[in-house]
């Protein structure tokens, strides 16, 4: 198959790479890129004041992992909780074991028994700049103390979506991996009105029913869920539409 990859670069590239492995030929376009963010220099001490720990993507672990190292600290020996499976692995690739829910959204890990009676806890969220609040406001509202730590900030390149959108329909191209409402809403406003019913046709593989959801209101046709959003899930959900 001929899937669209828009991860930003570093797990684009990891993406690709498996995807030629299992005999795809995927076109690659990050929609989105990733920084520092400018809070980090914050986690250090909100850390050590944190007595549990949300990650909700790989770039908060992979953004807040890099700053410890460079600036010579550790993470502490407390709770550490991922909304998804490849949050989860980031963690445990840095020796961290984090508890993730099965549904990797929000709302799943909010269902997790441990995250039930967190009144008087100092719970640190790692995200990116904005985000959903869902977490936030529910864990507080449950007794929590909640903060934020802005571990990475998006910026968006500019594209002409035109000429990409030609680009991809001469290069055959039949599918979509989305990994995020925010990257399928980029994709939409990319691609012109003229093309979009092009673009419902493809093949969409996302790694949640809130973005499956909020596709089938967008308009797409094909949707496949992913057993989250690591890479090895969408090759996986990939692999299984291409034996149908």
């Amino acid at each position: 198959m001929t899937p669209l990859v828009v991860r930003p670069a570093i797990q684009a590239a990891e993406l690709v790479q498996l995807l030629h492995q299992h005999g795809h030929a995927p076109l690659r376009c990050p929609l989105l890129e990733t920084v520092a963010g400018s809070e980090l220099p914050l986690l250090p001490d909100l850390l050590r004041s944190a007595d549990v720990v949300i990650a909700v993507s790989i770039h908060a672990v992979h953004f807040a992992h890099d700053f410890l190292l460079q600036t010579g600290q550790t993470w502490p020996h407390i709770e550490y909780f991922a909304v998804g499976q490849a949050s989860a692995d980031a963690f445990a690739a840095i020796g961290i074991t984090a508890s993730c829910p099965d549904d990797p959204r929000s709302e799943g890990l909010l269902a997790l028994p441990a995250l039930q009676q967190v009144a008087g806890k100092r719970v640190l969220i790692l995200r990116g700049n904005g985000g959903r609040d869902l977490i936030a406001s529910t864990l507080a509202s449950r007794g929590a103390l909640v903060h934020y730590c802005a571990a990475y900030e998006r910026h968006y390149p500019e594209l002409d979506g035109d000429r990409l959108t030609h680009q991809w329909q001469a290069a055959g191209l039949d599918s979509l991996l989305i990994t995020s409402g925010e990257l399928l809403q980029r994709l939409l406003e990319l691609v012109p009105t003229s093309q979009q019913p092009w673009l419902f046709d493809r093949l969409l593989v996302v790694p949640s029913p809130r973005v499956a959801e909020m596709a089938h209101s967008a308009g797409f046709i094909h949707i496949t869920i992913a057993q989250g959003a690591s890479n090895q899930a969408l090759t996986a959900a990939l692999e299984l539409r291409k034996m149908e």
